[in-house]
């Protein structure tokens, strides 16, 4: 049976835009850049980069390891991290103008520009990853799971969070898991967690051993 598309029009405006699919995702994320902190946290309740850095501190807790911040954005959870002690932070993020704004909070040794529906081409492997706010209604897919797990090295871990609202409307639970098989890499736990919380969205956050 063909599955019901998803009514993104339940959202806020700035959230169905963001959920929506569309062939430029760069340029969308690139002009929200300027409002994106005061959007998400001051209007809509953002909490998952804190909610999702909790659950990392716990099974990544060496401040010291080489973590990089998938879906980086403006550096909400960079900036957690950091505050938390960590102290050898990269960030990874489509849109470039959301980096320009974590740059300058000092917040990571190095960031790079990068779409995770494709592999990412690293010189070196990172020890920790997490990523909070990129697997959600639009792209990239769960298929591209495995581009992120990929930036870590063997037996490391990464903290994934999935969007709640998508992980019910899009039955993402058996994607996941059929990812985790196709591409080799263990889900050790998946928490119900906090995401948006004034539009009632909750938070899946997958930790998963790298192969």
């Amino acid at each position: 049976m063909k599955q019901k598309p998803p009514d993104l029009q339940r959202f806020d405006d700035r959230l169905a835009a963001a959920y929506s699919r569309t062939d430029n995702k760069e340029k969308q994320y690139d002009d929200w850049a300027s409002t994106y902190d005061s959007d998400l946290v001051d209007d809509l309740g953002y909490v998952a980069y804190r909610d999702a850095g909790d659950i990392f501190m716990e099974v990544a807790p060496n401040r010291k390891a080489r973590v990089v911040d998938v879906a980086c954005g403006t550096g909400l959870a960079g900036q957690y991290l950091k505050e938390n002690g960590y102290s050898n932070i990269h960030g990874a993020d489509l849109s470039t103008e959301m980096m320009a704004i974590a740059h300058k909070r000092q917040i990571y040794l190095s960031t790079w520009q990068h779409d995770f529906t494709k592999p990412a081409k690293l010189d070196e492997l990172y020890d920790a990853l997490l990523c909070v706010g990129m697997f959600s209604y639009s792209v990239p897919e769960i298929s591209d799971m495995h581009n992120v797990v990929n930036c870590v090295k063997p037996g490391s871990v990464c903290v994934i969070t999935v969007n709640g609202a998508a992980w019910k409307d899009l039955d993402l639970e058996r994607q996941v898991y059929q990812e985790a098989d196709r591409s080799g890499f263990t889900i050790e736990q998946v928490k119900e967690s906090g995401y948006i919380e004034k539009e009632g969205i909750d938070s899946r956050v997958l930790v998963i051993r790298c192969g």
